[in-house]
């Protein structure tokens, strides 16, 4: 009889090896790559992966690995903590500060608000993420991710982060997965990851010259025939072929004649049932009946924990446990002990009756729980062995909920779930759990499910606090996906029958909803009535909405000095409040809206990267666009274009990451705006047509007067004047008749300017005098408009060279007022001077139309410019860089990391992303390694 091999080589795996040797090769190259390797039990997964690891640690790759565990699939980060060794102890204190930030305190129990901690999830995400850029950034770095099916959301969350920010560093991760159970959490995170370039690997049983191969080194011999066919019926699946002949070892009927192995006996031989292999088989009946209640704590487990739950010493079980450890059944697994395999530790566990099961798993919670165990780990074995009514494992799974609810209320929402569904349809618990569900579910960004949930809770009599949580989830979760019509009766009916604190929260919420349909008086009054409310019950996130919209309306109508006193006072307010709580409503991004405004845009940039960096600390990620969009909006203003757009495209990609879509109409705008001046009509109707869909959707209704503006310009530029005046007429009627005038100075000019075209002067001068209220507020390029207006419509040379001057602090301003001033200016060389002013702005803007317009102006003058100032930039190639984008170069080529360089640029990790991205499409390379590199060669 010959004895299993355990020194073995891989066999029929030739083409996925080189596939993952191929990742690794490219991660060395400075490549991202991301590779999915997906098969049943046993199929080799886990050893194609450790093949790789290994190969590419001695290749000098620095490696990481780690995997899920069945019974800790609700701990969050649960595979990045061990695969990170994310703990207290860590000599690294970057790993010190994220294992810091996941044992936080959880909040005092209690039904979770719509104002409660969003969650510290966020941050951790961007840490982690930080944290494996920095090792990337010291050497070629390979993440291994074994049984992903069993990883918790939120480490699945961090992983499609990672796939999006890590692009072109050199990183290759490789995950595995079984196609079943097919989890929702799962499927989303490796669609996500499959979006940004992963490949699947689909791991089939091993061809029949392969499981030959791999019988012959099992046995130690070429196998007969018979023996081949003996193992057929384990499919190719390698670790059944090895299992099943180890039954056939241990029954005596393997042996070696003439060379080969064959079959010894004709007797029956074990089928493929693993509870008959020699492994399980054979052991004595003490260390089969330990590693029963050690199989209720999961594939992986602590002796101490063993120890815990059956009430013997660790001495004891470790000597019943030692034959388990010689036939390798069991392995050691750092400070755990491991069942080899999955398949190995589902015998253990499917031989117990299931009535058995939950016994034990029942005992093993309630010796943890009295053990001082964490409340999580109690909660996993209490919804293993719980049944309908249970109130202790009730208790046990909402504790549970609550402790992981900061760091992953995706997780908190999954334990919440299953306590209500212990509790039953007729439980007095219910609603009140089913309402402190949704609120992680919000949190967790489920917004479809939480509308489901918050419906079905108002659809019969309900008791008042939990109405009225549901009704505020509804209504912020309609506020979110912009339907704020929909959101305003629901806020109404807390507002009248809530208790205070709900109250407070019900008016503060409608007032952002009337004050995203135009409805500003209905927002004021809501606001104050708000922070009335707020002020009497302490509650200073609803004090900061509140604030927020007053300040917001009296922007809209034209009062931004007025409008900055009041979100001073909200900031003061918010710095003041615990832990700084009153921030997590993003008061920073009106504030920057309102200094732009104010033409302190310096200011706002500050005010804007201030109120960032507090949504990262606080974990408010939901604003992180808007801020992203307004910080473009400000490089847009100041005639920095390429950078807008780069800013843009961030703070689009974040909303498609976080669903917040609150600031991608006016961001879309912008960006139209710029396509068009730059000569692409055909991207700036397609950014116009994205906000059309996202208005249709529910986007904020006055944000649609900016989409007029853009559109009219493009109609214009296509040739359609008569149609462009009427949709700038129709977005200028819209403002006046509701109030908004802050859009005057926007919309006014062109309109004036189309007007006259038109030969309507008649509509032009009443949008003269609109504009004019404007005048005079101590806002230069307020004043410049008027000054502009009024000199379109009188023809007014002088008055339009003059506002050329008191706007000239906004360039897309000072080249259209130019251009103005010169048309008017009988004085022929006082015309071409302004021209020549015009055509150096368009030009310091790359805007390529009006450069050519006024070209063409002055050669109707007989004047001809020649290639003076910036010309059109080229698309591809060193010279198609932007100035910012050849900062981020130098910066790469001196080694410095995203966060790095955007802590030396005062740009966001995000930001930087992008821009690195634009570099990579414009140089035709795909790795920071190849960019390092070029730079060299380039600097000679």
């Amino acid at each position: 009889m010959r004895t299993v091999s355990s020194a073995l080589r891989v066999v029929g795996r030739d083409a996925e090896l080189a596939v993952l040797g191929g990742a690794v090769d490219r991660a060395g190259s400075g490549r991202l790559t991301l590779i999915t390797v997906e098969g049943e039990a046993g199929i080799g997964k886990s050893t194609i992966l450790s093949s790789a690891l290994t190969a590419a640690a001695a290749r000098g790759a620095r490696v990481v690995s780690g995997g899920g565990e069945e019974l800790e699939r609700r701990r969050p980060f649960g595979v990045w903590v061990d695969a990170l060794e994310l703990t207290r102890a860590s000599a690294d204190p970057r790993r010190v500060a994220i294992a810091t930030l996941l044992t936080t305190a959880a909040r005092p129990g209690g039904l979770i608000t719509v104002s409660s901690d969003p969650g510290l999830q966020f941050q951790v995400v961007d840490a982690v993420v930080d944290l494996l850029e920095d090792l990337a950034h010291e050497r070629p770095l390979v993440i291994g991710l074994d049984d992903l099916h069993w990883a918790d959301p939120a480490s699945l969350l961090t992983l499609t982060v990672l796939a999006r920010r890590l692009a072109g560093a050199p990183v290759a991760v490789i995950v595995c997965r079984r196609p079943l159970p097919a989890l929702p959490d799962l499927e989303r995170a490796l669609a996500r990851v499959g979006a940004a370039g992963a490949v699947t690997l689909r791991l089939d049983g091993l061809p029949d010259d392969a499981v030959v191969d791999l019988v012959g080194q099992l046995v130690a011999a070429p196998p007969d025939a018979r023996l081949v066919q003996e193992v057929s019926g384990a499919g190719g699946n390698p670790l059944l072929v090895a299992e099943l002949l180890a039954a056939f070892a241990t029954e005596g009927a393997v042996a070696v004649r003439d060379g080969r192995a064959v079959l010894s006996t004709a007797d029956p031989l074990p089928g493929l049932r693993l509870s008959t292999v020699r492994n399980l088989g054979l052991l004595p009946a003490e260390t089969l009946s330990t590693l029963r209640p050690a199989s209720v704590l999961g594939g992986r487990f602590a002796v101490t924990d063993l120890a815990t739950t059956t009430g013997r010493s660790v001495v004891d079980l470790a000597t019943a446990l030692e034959p388990a450890m010689a036939a390798r059944v069991l392995v050691e697994d750092g400070q755990w002990l491991r069942f080899r395999h999955d398949l190995l530790r589902d015998a253990v566990y499917a031989d117990l009756p299931q009535g058995v099961r939950r016994g034990l798993h029942r005992e093993a919670a309630s010796r943890l729980a009295a053990a001082g165990a964490p409340s999580l780990v109690v909660a996993e074995q209490l919804s293993r062995g719980a049944v309908a009514g249970d109130a202790g494992a009730v208790d046990g799974l909402v504790v549970a909920a609550r402790e992981v609810a900061p760091q992953s209320p995706a997780a908190a929402a999954d334990l919440l779930a299953r306590a209500i569904e212990l509790i039953g349809p007729g439980g007095p618990e219910r609603d009140r759990l089913l309402a402190e569900r949704v609120t992680s579910l919000w949190w967790a960004g489920e917004l479809t499910a939480v509308e489901q949930v918050c419906r079905a809770l108002l659809t019969d009599r309900r008791d008042p606090e939990v109405e009225q949580t549901a009704r505020l989830c509804l209504a912020r979760t309609l506020i979110m996906t912009g339907r704020m019509a929909e959101a305003l009766p629901e806020l109404d009916r807390v507002a009248s029958s809530g208790g205070p604190s709900a109250r407070a929260a019900a008016l503060g919420w409608a007032s952002v909803a009337r004050g995203s349909i135009g409805d500003l008086d209905g927002a004021e009054t809501a606001a104050r009535a708000a922070l009335a409310a707020a002020e009497r019950v302490g509650e200073p996130v609803v004090t900061g909405v509140a604030l927020n919209s007053l300040a917001a309306v009296a922007e809209h109508r034209g009062d931004p000095a007025g409008a900055l006193r009041i979100l001073d006072d909200a900031v003061g307010r918010a710095d003041r409040s615990p832990a700084r709580v009153g921030h997590r409503y993003p008061l920073h991004v009106t504030r920057g809206h309102v200094l732009l405004e104010l033409d302190e845009l310096p200011r706002a940039r500050a005010t804007l990267e201030t109120g960032r960096i507090l949504g990262e600390r606080l974990g408010t990620r939901w604003a992180l666009p808007s801020y992203e969009v307004f910080l473009a909006v400000e490089r847009f203003l100041a005639g920095e274009w390429d950078d807008a757009i780069t800013g843009l495209e961030t703070g689009f990609a974040l909303a498609e990451e976080t669903g917040e879509r609150y600031s991608l109409v006016f961001g879309l705008s912008v960006l139209a705006v710029i396509h068009l001046h730059r000569g692409d009509l055909g991207r700036a109707e397609e950014a116009l047509d994205h906000a059309d869909r996202e208005l249709r959707t529910g986007g904020p209704a006055f944000r649609d007067d900016r989409v007029g503006w853009a559109r009219a310009l493009l109609l214009e530029a296509q040739g359609a004047p008569d149609q462009a005046f009427e949709v700038l007429a129709a977005a200028f009627r819209r403002c006046a008749d509701s109030g908004r005038v802050v859009e005057f100075p926007v919309l006014g000019p062109d309109l004036v300017r189309l007007a006259a075209a038109t030969g309507d002067r008649e509509s032009a001068g009443r949008v003269v005098d609109a504009v004019d209220l404007t005048a005079g507020r101590g806002i230069p390029s307020w004043d410049a408009v008027a000054m502009r207006c009024r000199g379109l419509l009188t023809a007014d040379a002088a008055l339009l060279t003059a506002a050329v001057d008191v706007g000239a602090g906004r360039p897309l301003h000072l080249a259209a007022t130019a251009e103005d001033a010169a048309a008017a200016n009988p004085d022929p060389s006082i015309a071409c001077a302004l021209l020549e002013r015009a055509a150096e702005a368009w030009a310091g803007l790359g805007a390529t139309r009006g450069v050519d317009r006024v070209d063409a102006a002055l050669r109707d003058r007989g004047v001809r410019r020649g290639r003076r100032g910036r010309r059109a930039r080229p698309r591809t190639g060193w010279d198609s860089l932007t100035p910012t984008e050849r900062r981020v170069v130098a910066l790469v080529a001196e080694g410095l990391s995203n966060p790095q360089i955007g802590d030396r640029l005062f740009l966001s990790r995000r930001t930087v992303q992008t821009h690195v991205g634009h570099v990579f499409g414009k140089l035709g390379l795909s790795s920071r390694a190849e960019l390092a590199a070029a730079a060299a060669r380039r600097a000679g």
